[in-house]
C-alpha cells in the first residue's frame, strides 16, 4: 500500500509540474533557455537568445542552471525549452547507456539521438563543431618531471595523489563517473575530493588537490598550466556540443516561430575547438561577460546584424 501511495503521489507531482511548465507559456510567445554551470554553456545560451530574438517574434527567458539529470526532467516537464548539451551526456547521464552499447559502425551522436527520442522524447540539433570531452589534468611541471602523457602513465603515482572534481562527477547516476572511471583504469587514489565546480582550479593551483577532471575546452586549463592527459583506454565517450530540446519543440512553436529550427541551425559547424577555448578563456581568465563574448563572435561570423 505504501508503495502504491508513493507512486500515485509522484505521478500527481509530475503532472502538476508538467501543467505548470505548460502554463508558463500559454501565449506561446516566450521560450526558456537554461543557463549553465560553466562559461561555455552560458556563452552559447546567450548566442541562442540573441539569434532567436533577432530572427523570430519570441521573447527569450533564462532559467537558472541545474544539474544534468534535473535539467533533463525539467525539459520533459516543459519547465525549460532549450539548453546546450553534448551527445555523450545525453547517452550516458540522461539515458543511462554506456558507450559500449553503441553498435559497431554507428556514430555515438546518431545512436544517442535515436535512443533519446525513443526513450524520453528528447533530441539534439546538429553539432556546433567542437568537442568538449572529459579529461584528466595535472600540473605541467609534474607531468614533465615524470614523463606523463596519458592516464595510464599517471597510474603508478595515484596512490599518493589527491583527485578532485565537481560534485556531479561523484554522483552515482550515470556511467561516466568517478567509481566506474577508477574501475576501468584500475586506479586507487590517496583521496577523492568533491568540490564546487568553481573551486577546482583554485584547489589545484593551491596544491590542495593534485589531479582534477576537466573539460577539454575549459579556458582555465591554460591559465592553470595543466597538461591534459590522453584517455588511452578510451573510458570517456565523445562529447560534441549541440542544442538539446524536446523532439516536439519546433511543432510547439510553429505558429509564432515557424523558422525556429533554421535559426538554431545557424550555429551548425560554426564553432571550432580553438574558437571555443578562446571564448572560454575570455570569460574564465579575463573576466569578460558571456553575453559580450557571444555577441562579438556572432558579429564576427556575420550571424548578427
Amino acid at each position: 500500500m505504501k508503495k502504491k501511495i508513493t507512486a500515485v503521489a509522484a505521478a500527481m507531482i509530475l503532472t502538476l509540474g508538467v501543467l505548470a511548465g505548460c502554463g508558463q507559456k500559454e501565449d506561446g510567445k516566450s521560450i526558456t533557455i537554461l543557463r549553465g554551470q560553466f562559461a561555455e554553456i552560458d556563452i552559447i545560451a546567450e548566442m541562442a537568445g540573441m539569434l532567436i530574438e533577432e530572427n523570430t517574434d519570441l521573447e527569450v527567458k533564462f532559467h537558472d542552471s541545474m544539474n544534468t539529470v534535473a535539467a533533463g526532467n525539467a525539459m520533459v516537464g516543459k519547465e525549460v525549452d532549450l539548453y546546450v548539451s553534448y551527445d555523450g551526456t545525453l547517452l550516458t547521464t540522461l539515458l543511462g547507456y554506456d558507450p559500449s552499447d553503441v553498435p559497431e559502425g554507428e556514430d555515438l551522436y546518431d545512436f544517442a539521438i535515436a535512443k533519446g527520442v525513443e526513450d524520453r522524447g528528447l533530441t539534439l540539433t546538429s553539432k556546433f563543431g567542437f568537442e568538449n570531452t572529459y579529461a584528466l589534468g595535472v600540473k605541467e611541471e609534474f607531468a614533465m618531471e615524470n614523463g606523463i602523457e596519458s592516464i595510464s602513465d599517471l597510474k603508478p603515482f595515484t596512490e599518493d595523489l589527491v583527485f578532485g572534481a565537481e560534485h556531479e562527477f561523484f554522483d552515482e547516476e550515470g556511467t561516466m563517473r568517478f567509481n566506474p572511471f577508477n574501475e576501468h583504469y584500475g586506479i586507487r587514489w590517496e583521496d577523492g575530493v568533491s568540490l564546487d565546480i568553481g573551486l577546482k582550479y583554485a584547489a589545484i593551483d593551491n596544491e590542495n588537490i593534485d589531479v582534477t577532471m576537466v573539460y577539454s575546452t575549459d579556458g582555465l586549463n591554460q591559465k592553470s598550466n595543466l597538461r591534459i592527459l590522453t584517455d588511452d583506454l578510451k573510458f570517456f565517450p565523445q562529447y560534441y556540443a549541440a542544442f538539446f530540446h524536446r523532439e516536439s519543440l519546433f511543432e510547439e512553436y510553429e505558429e509564432v516561430a515557424p523558422n525556429l529550427k533554421e535559426v538554431l541551425l545557424m550555429l551548425e559547424g560554426q564553432i571550432s575547438n580553438e574558437e571555443m577555448i578562446a571564448m572560454n578563456f575570455q570569460v574564465d581568465a579575463e573576466g569578460a561577460e558571456p553575453k559580450d563574448v557571444a555577441k562579438a563572435f556572432l558579429e564576427e561570423k556575420g550571424l548578427l546584424k
